[in-house]
């Protein structure tokens, strides 16, 4: 974030962007967490992943404070507010990460199915590529690096293209296995990766736009 002319206003820019960072950090801890919970089948990584969620849910809470204090106080115009209002969908795009791995951990424990081995790999493989997917977007706010961000935005298609190579691959392990419980539950994690995925690319899109003013534009 831009530092501002006011030493007030900047001390709210640092608190707010150590939280943000913060929150980063904590997502990246969950997807380690979620995406060793779908390759390892372990119930302890899913379990650390599902407790991590909550903390994302408190610091998006003081985030949102944070920010309404700083408008409130402040009064920012401008680039000031755009900057604010960019941390909000950040810190909000964050919370939305962490709820999503939550969904995936939790789902995780109920496969037990040994024939399960080789889609799972493919899923864990999505859920790789879209947690270097989430590290560029990070990276992209804490260096403010616009070059970076547009790279996320660039690079989202290849991540719907592996998604929708698996899910195709899903249909015929539903057809072969006959399995529509877990093969349900395989479908919606594959799902929640390519949305995770998702507010990757928006994490990149708003640190873009807070830096520039600028709309990223197929």
């Amino acid at each position: 974030m831009t530092l501002h002319i006011s030493s007030a206003y900047n001390e709210d820019l640092i608190h707010i962007n150590s939280k943000i960072v913060e929150m980063g950090g904590l997502c990246e801890q969950i997807m380690d967490n979620t995406n060793l919970s779908i390759k390892d089948n372990n119930v302890q990584f899913a379990e650390k992943a599902i407790l991590l969620d909550e903390k994302l849910d408190f610091l998006e809470n003081e985030i949102n404070e944070s920010v309404i204090k700083a408008i409130a106080l402040r009064q920012p115009v401008a680039d000031d507010l755009r900057v604010l209002f960019s941390a909000i969908k950040i810190s909000g795009a964050f919370e939305r990460v962490g709820d999503l791995c939550k969904n995936i951990a939790k789902r995780a424990q109920l496969l037990t199915d040994e024939n399960q081995i080789e889609i799972r790999r493919e899923i864990f493989e999505l859920g790789e590529k879209v947690k270097k997917q989430l590290t560029r977007s990070i990276n992209s706010y804490i260096n403010q690096d616009t070059k970076l961000a547009t790279k996320v935005w660039k690079n989202d298609y290849k991540i719907d293209q592996i998604y929708s190579d698996l899910f195709n691959n899903l249909l015929v392990y539903l057809k072969k296995k006959k399995r529509v419980a877990s093969g349900s539950h395989l479908m919606i994690i594959a799902k929640n990766y390519e949305r995770i995925g998702d507010h990757a690319t928006h994490i990149g899109e708003m640190t873009h736009f807070a830096i520039t003013g600028e709309n990223l534009v197929a």
